[in-house]
């Protein structure tokens, strides 16, 4: 019986995929894998997490093995989510379309879901811009009605807080007929404008406690370190930006910062002394502590990553020629959605140490395969060229070489087609061409040919021996 575990990966449009994941399947191996259902190129962004017993999200770590997680003790598959796991100022920055889309569809998730605090009134909006981008212009009250009750739209909050499901319609609707002649794309980028304003977007929260007790929320982003009042997500009460820190550590149930503050000194074990490090502690479970310090460490690395490559970040494209991009792409993007599965569709998987949960693999997974293995190809090929022109150089340099020390003539001639030896180590000239001989012009020349010839046959041959007797050299290579 093959060994493995089976998972089912919820999908930002609804879908689901399932897998049976091996046990060497890293983390990073499955990330691909889902990616490649969307052709997602900048995956830097986004994770697989899995809700732990607290509740909260905890995020596979890609470095490690799928299995190696601490999953609920559970019956059945592993439940998974890919999601955005780190945020950014603006879709602006985004490089692909394909990328925007899934920020869309990951924020109409998380509004639903209440996962962002927004203000009823503000989710009518939203909710009208959902409609526009779906359905196109207004048509009738009726048909608009039926959409809302089958579109992730209104959360459940949003409709306790008004007398009746028909006048959160109703609010709706008159922000909807404002849209009419809006493009598809028009439409994302003016919700993701609205959402990206929210000061609880991009903010992964955590409950904890002090040492009195009292219960807080720490919210983690690229920022950096957020505490906020039990009952009050928005306004944070201190914010410990990732530039201000020195340290963060945990230890069973406390999870600590060390912060750079020169304006305030105080007593740390780390210096036994004054300083501008001030220790700020928070506690909670020790499972919850260890997922609270992995997403602290792996968003400060997106920070200084963003950081380093600033020359990259300020190239913004503008909101106007991204929503241009999202109209015209969004009919073959619909289309294709389509055809790899409806809402709620179930998707077998297989790729390398996955197996299919299904005996036969769905036209999606068939699709995203040849997918991978066409872009697989077409980076192979790249090596190859590129491999190939750097023995070109190499051999260009080896025949100046000798050009210089005069051992070589520089117009000896390669054969053609002639597949030049691939050298771990600098080969010099090992021969030195008979001056002494007189011969007669023809023969002279031919003699010549010979002995360059032999002298290059003898070089190649010398490199095929090095290579074969070198232990670090695979068979294949």
């Amino acid at each position: 019986m093959t060994e493995g575990r089976r998972c089912q990966v919820h999908l930002l449009d609804d879908r689901k995929l399932e897998l049976l994941v091996q046990p060497k399947l890293l983390a990073k191996e499955l990330l691909d894998l889902v990616a490649s259902h969307f052709n997602l190129k900048e995956k830097e962004y986004f994770g697989i997490a899995f809700t732990d017993e607290t509740g909260h999200l905890n995020w596979l770590q890609l470095d490690r093995r799928v299995l190696e997680h601490d999953f609920p003790k559970k019956s059945g598959p592993v439940v998974l989510y890919f999601c955005v796991r780190f945020y950014i100022e603006s879709i602006s920055y985004l490089k692909d379309n394909a990328t925007i889309e899934l920020f869309f569809l990951n924020a109409k998730s998380c509004i639903y879901k209440e996962l962002i605090d927004v203000d009823s009134e503000v989710v009518f909006e939203l909710a009208s811009y959902i409609l526009q981008e779906a359905k196109g212009d207004f048509s009738s009250n009726e048909v608009v009605r039926s959409d809302l009750k089958k579109l992730p739209a209104l959360p459940t909050q949003a409709l306790k807080e008004h007398p009746s499901l028909a006048y959160c319609e109703d609010r709706v609707i008159e922000h909807y007929k404002k849209l009419n002649g809006q493009t598809r794309g028009q439409a994302i980028v003016n919700y993701m404008s609205i959402v990206e304003s929210l000061p609880t977007y991009g903010v992964h929260y955590y409950a904890v406690k002090d040492k009195q007790g009292i219960p807080w929320w720490l919210g983690l982003s690229y920022k950096g370190i957020f505490q906020y009042d039990y009952h009050d997500k928005v306004k944070p009460r201190k914010i410990f930006q990732w530039r201000q820190l020195e340290n963060l550590y945990f230890r069973e149930k406390k999870f600590s910062v060390e912060v750079h503050d020169p304006r305030r000194a105080s007593v740390t074990r780390r210096t036994f002394g004054h300083s501008g490090i001030a220790v700020h502690t928070w506690y909670a479970c020790p499972a919850l502590i260890k997922s609270i310090w992995a997403m602290a460490i792996s968003q400060h690395q997106f920070y200084l990553d963003r950081k380093q490559s600033k020359s990259k970040i300020h190239a913004a494209r503008s909101l106007s020629e991204i929503a241009i991009d999202l109209t015209e792409t969004g009919t073959l993007k619909t289309s294709k959605l389509a055809n790899m599965g409806s809402k709620g569709k179930i998707i077998s998987g297989s790729s390398g140490s996955l197996l299919s949960s299904g005996s036969q693999e769905s036209d999606s997974s068939q699709s995203a395969k040849k997918d991978m293995l066409a872009a697989l190809k077409s980076r192979q090929e790249a090596l190859e060229e590129t491999l190939r022109q750097r023995l070109e150089e190499l051999k260009r340099l080896c025949l100046r070489e000798a050009e210089l020390t005069g051992k070589l003539p520089v117009e000896y001639p390669l054969d053609p087609g002639e597949e030049p030896p691939i050298v771990r180590r600098r080969i010099g000239t090992a021969f030195k061409l008979d001056e002494q001989k007189i011969l007669p012009k023809g023969e002279e020349a031919e003699l010549e040919r010979l002995e360059r010839e032999f002298a290059i046959q003898s070089q190649i041959t010398e490199a095929a021996r090095r290579l074969a007797s070198d232990p670090n050299v695979s068979k294949k290579l």
